[in-house]
């Protein structure tokens, strides 16, 4: 892993935007902020975030449906697997781990589940870029900062949701298309990923009976707006005295923001936009600082913990998971 340059490049980002979140912050104010928030609220902000992982389960168990019936309660340790994956990897490599352990413990298509991974992070995505746009045209967009990462981030997913839609619209025609590209490869290649890429469309068309699209959505933006709440609950602790409006700003800038690969869960660049979220809201920059920092923690520290004990229960050591790369997940 140390030798990989998706590692140091993660490191790379998430070490100029950790500077960029300091460099404002005082220490000695910042230690005051954490002195006086109330840590009791941080069980029910825990409580909440489990809550809108539930709901996610049940959105991927509908995804998986034309891979294998599975209901979420199955589906829930694998999902809390790759946050913890995500979590210590760098480059999101949590999605490989979690579709990799679940095609050999389910002995289901790696490379389907993988599609319906993709699904999942393409509703996510938008679902983020729609809660951004609605959030801010509430509380403003007076941060020029934060108006980049709306209009890039709406450009990147409406393309990537048209680019979606248009080539799985008609499987056949996706496939020929696909293939079409792929007569490049050497001919020892060339079957191997075509029976890849047709998997892949085939899962990533999960979402075109309408009830499935109702239903993916449906969950995608309730899953989000309980963990906005989770967020609002982690603020009562620290007092912020801000609207829901401005945490659903919060939530969906700076889950945009670690859609870059970053390092360690996206430290670096969530508590840099999380912040500046909060100190466009008139929160002081020290407690916006602070607050960003213990949010950020709930939403790794206890997945993370859980993910390890789920791993060993598994009997699956963490040094092999490190060792996934996307190249396994093409197998059957």
């Amino acid at each position: 892993m140390l030798r990989s340059v998706r590692f140091w490049a993660s490191f790379a980002i998430s070490a100029v935007l950790i500077a960029l979140f300091l460099r404002a912050t005082h220490p000695r104010e910042l230690g005051d902020a954490f002195a006086a928030a109330d840590y009791r609220w941080l069980v029910p902000g825990i409580a909440v975030l489990f809550v809108a992982i539930c709901a996610r389960c049940v959105r991927w168990s509908i995804l998986m449906r034309p891979v294998a019936p599975l209901s979420p309660q199955r589906l829930f340790p694998y999902a809390i697997i790759g946050y913890m994956a995500n979590n210590l990897l760098p480059a999101r490599a949590g999605e490989v781990v979690r579709a990799v352990i679940l095609g050999e413990r389910e002995n289901v298509s790696r490379m389907g589940t993988f599609g319906t991974i993709a699904v999942e992070r393409l509703f996510d995505g938008c679902t983020l870029v729609l809660m951004l746009l609605i959030a801010g045209s509430f509380v403003g967009f007076d941060d020029s900062r934060l108006r980049a990462i709306a209009w890039a981030s709406t450009i990147f997913f409406l393309a990537a949701l048209v680019a979606f839609y248009v080539l799985t619209l008609n499987e056949e025609r996706a496939k020929r298309v696909i293939h079409y590209f792929l007569r490049i490869l050497p001919d020892r290649f060339e079957h191997v990923v075509v029976d890849i890429a047709d998997s892949l469309v085939s899962s990533l068309r999960s979402v075109h009976e309408p009830r499935s699209l109702l239903l993916v959505s449906l969950f995608s933006g309730v899953a989000w707006t309980i963990e906005a709440g989770a967020y609002a609950v982690i603020g009562q602790g620290f007092d912020l005295n801000v609207s829901f409006a401005h945490y659903c700003l919060l939530l969906s800038a700076a889950n945009l923001a670690i859609i870059i690969p970053t390092f360690f869960g996206g430290t670096g660049p969530f508590e840099w936009a999380a912040k500046l979220v909060l100190v466009g809201a008139g929160v002081a920059d020290s407690v916006a600082g602070a607050y960003s920092i213990v949010a950020h923690a709930v939403i790794l520290i206890p997945t993370t913990i859980l993910g390890l004990i789920l791993l060993w229960t598994f009997g699956i050591s963490f040094r092999r998971i490190a060792r996934v790369d996307a190249e396994r997940v093409p197998q059957q």
